[in-house]
């Protein structure tokens, strides 16, 4: 099928999904640059979603502009099923990534950190990161086959990922039930967790933001919301055009799925998802980027 067909095939696509003008589904269309060759299947369990959201959210809060080699959350790609979520983890942040992953009381922080109730075991080829409450589970491996290292305690933590399956702290019971819904700042705890967990399952898309520098800036206002911010390479128009290819925002309401707000951001799953791109490159005066880069590097070897 020529391009053109392909182009007006996936702007019906995104006009009957969105609430966007023909004209506009047109221009989006028009952009994809990228088409993974396997559909990208969704977590079919609430529980796999809110596992894999929460986890997202984790990462874009803790990692935000100290990614390595275009890892946005830390993976590199994902394989993806209904039942299953496998990650490949940028190996430099794999330590990283686990120690942000696993729940723990941080005294200097005033509270815990991580994900509440997540377990972790070491399985041929990655480990096992185990929902303590429930089935959902996520694989990781690194992408050069290297060993996870647990991670110990620093000062002023408790570590509450050691504790067996089942057995969740109090603060962890609290931290889970908030997240599950009982906070005033998630108007639909169900829209946010599919849209999260959306972003963990497609690096290969959402690694774009950060693919020209090797890193680029993701963080969160509260718990219902990712940000990623970028400068060069894609536009917002094209970023999320390569999501709308990809079934990002499918199943929706129209009026829910993307607005896009500027010719610099724009909004997914409501107020989910925010992307925003600089009008220029962050990194033509001052420290180049590959000194920003050199310096992250020599952060997770510390």
């Amino acid at each position: 099928m020529s391009k053109s067909r392909n182009s007006s095939r996936l702007a019906k696509q995104i006009r009957r999904r969105t609430a966007l003008t023909q004209s506009t589904a047109s221009r989006l269309a028009k952009q994809v640059r990228v088409r993974l060759p396997q559909p990208i299947a969704d977590a079919s369990e609430p529980r796999q979603r809110r596992l894999e959201a929460h986890m997202a959210h984790v990462l874009a809060s803790r990692f935000q502009d100290r990614q390595l080699n275009g890892a946005l959350l830390g993976a590199q790609d994902a394989q993806t099923a209904p039942g299953h979520l496998g990650l490949t983890v940028e190996p430099t942040m794999a330590d990283e990534v686990l120690r942000e992953l696993l729940p723990r009381l941080d005294d200097s922080y005033g509270g815990l950190r991580g994900v509440p109730g997540l377990r972790v075991r070491p399985v041929d080829g990655g480990i096992v990161l185990q929902d303590s409450s429930g089935s959902a589970r996520v694989f990781a491996e690194t992408s050069d086959g290297r060993a996870w290292r647990l991670p110990t305690a620093e000062e002023g933590e408790t570590p509450l990922w050691t504790r067996p399956l089942g057995d969740l702290s109090s603060e962890e019971h609290e931290e889970a039930e908030g997240w599950a819904g009982a906070w005033p700042t998630v108007p639909d705890a169900a829209v946010r967790d599919l849209m999260l967990s959306r972003v963990l399952r497609r690096p290969g898309l959402v690694n774009r933001a950060s693919a020209p520098h090797g890193f680029a800036n993701c963080y969160t206002h509260h718990s219902g919301d990712l940000v990623v911010e970028w400068c060069c390479g894609d536009t917002v128009e094209a970023y999320c055009a390569a999501l709308l290819a990809h079934g990002f925002v499918d199943g929706l309401p129209p009026s829910e799925t993307i607005e896009l707000t500027s010719a610099h951001s724009a909004r997914l799953g409501g107020h989910t998802v925010i992307v925003r791109r600089h009008s220029a490159c962050q990194y033509d005066s001052g420290p180049s980027a590959q000194k920003i880069t050199d310096s992250i590097e020599k952060g997770y070897s510390s």
